[in-house]
């Protein structure tokens, strides 16, 4: 009888499993198409293969990726698309000519595409220009290019694009400093701007009042920057830079991360002082700040010690730099909660406490503090022993240092830390070996 159950209980399962293995295709048919749109063309294609319901559905999709495609096998989809509108347009690593390129950017943007993505190889010369068609497309709201040619100079209006809010540039490249400019004035909405360079400009101008998130990375040494962008609540910048960054104001910046890279040779190191800190001086507002400089020459003292920015809306600290800037951004930056240190860059006349009075944040509000890759150097424990007896709201300190550091060098630094004096009763300190 039990036998006899479990086999009618069987059949019922695998009847119901047949019944259920081909759920999707009761789907309709929209819903089909949004579930293809997140696949490769070339993926979507290849269901028509599925059933005759299936045959024609790829072509209804409203997205268009390519990666490393034939250009042959780019032309016949956008042939035998059956839809009248394109929101993703994607060419990865595509070879073509230019000819090309300006068919396929005149059949997406002619079908109102809104999202652009452009990273492909050329037959032709790789500094080609880009089409200008691509500068008029009156619908697009994010463009992406990729290592795809040059920007050409597009004076007097020649640049439209009225609902752009997003537009990455990575590597590609400037037919003039202005081409950037224009392309920008030309972007009345933008809201996000992220540009990556490998080549030199001889003035980076980026000057935007709608530009909320702003990235800049640039792996080439020459270029001075200037930033307009007034309206900005996120910055992030690496960058190599021999000459200085302007800043205009930045009243509503809420987040900067900042690495800064230079070579030993300035020319001016006074005038270079008073640029970074001048840039710095832009981020009294922020409430989280990263900022690493400990790759930069040497700052003139009277620069540094006649620096006065307060940062009262700052919580969140991670610092890379020289122990001035340590004991300046304590002194300035009252309502400080977390502090990250990093590399304790070590000044020729080593750490020495502040004479004045413990700072504020220390009395009153630092409660987290990592201090990043210590090797138990003398100004380093100086540090830790200030910040640790000071700290009075102190609830946990975390030190990373190297595991390659030997185990009696180790034991000595762990020892001596252990047995500084605390400010605060409720705090722990935690030791990791990275």
């Amino acid at each position: 009888m039990a036998a006899a159950i479990t086999e009618k209980q069987s059949r019922k399962r695998v009847k119901h499993h047949s019944q259920s293995i081909d759920r999707i295709s009761d789907l309709p048919d929209s819903v089909i198409c949004h579930i293809l749109s997140f696949l490769l063309t070339k993926f979507s294609v290849r269901t028509s293969i599925l059933s005759r319901r299936w045959m024609h559905l790829w072509s209804y999709v409203p997205n268009l990726l390519f990666h490393n495609e034939d250009h042959e096998i780019v032309n016949s989809a956008m042939l035998l698309r059956r839809v009248q509108t394109v929101n993703i347009f994607r060419l990865f690593r595509i070879e073509c000519s230019d000819y090309q390129l300006q068919t396929w950017l005149t059949f997406v943007v002619a079908r109102n595409v809104q999202r652009l993505d452009l990273c492909f190889h050329s037959k032709e010369d790789v500094r080609c220009f880009l089409p200008r068609r691509l500068f008029t497309c009156k619908t697009l709201v994010a463009m992406r290019l990729r290592s795809c040619g040059v920007i050409p100079v597009l004076r007097g209006g020649a640049v439209c694009l009225p609902r752009l809010k997003k537009l990455h540039l990575f590597y590609v490249r400037f037919e003039a400093d202005e081409s950037l400019t224009h392309l920008i004035s030309g972007c009345p909405v933008l809201r996000e701007l992220s540009i990556k360079l490998s080549h030199a400009m001889v003035c980076c101008n980026v000057s935007s009042p709608t530009i909320k998130r702003l990235m800049l990375d640039f792996k080439s040494k020459g270029t001075r920057l200037e930033i307009n962008t007034p309206a900005l609540k996120y910055l992030k910048i690496s960058d190599y830079f021999s000459e200085h960054i302007k800043c205009g104001v930045l009243n509503s910046l809420t987040k900067a991360d900042i690495n800064l890279i230079n070579d030993e040779n300035k020319p001016d190191y006074f005038l270079y002082s008073r640029s970074l800190l001048e840039l710095i001086d832009r981020f009294r507002n922020v409430k989280c700040l990263k900022l690493v400089l400990s790759r930069c020459p040497k700052i003139i003292d009277s620069v540094v010690y006649a620096w006065t920015t307060r940062f009262p809306k700052l919580t969140r600290l991670q610092l890379t730099a020289d122990i001035r800037f340590i004991s300046m951004f304590l002194k300035n930056s009252e309502n400080l909660e977390f502090l990250v240190l990093s590399e304790l860059c070590e000044e020729i006349e080593g750490w020495m406490e502040p004479l004045q009075k413990v700072p504020t944040c220390l009395l009153s509000h630092l409660k987290i503090i990592n201090i990043v890759n210590i090797k138990g150097k003398p100004h380093e424990l100086e540090i830790i022993k200030y910040l640790l007896r000071n700290a009075k709201v102190l609830e946990r300190m975390e030190i990373s240092y190297p595991g390659s550091l030997g185990s009696n060098r180790e034991n000595n630094m762990l020892k001596k830390i252990s047995l500084f004096q605390r400010g605060s009763g409720a705090c722990k300190v935690a030791f990791v070996a990275a």
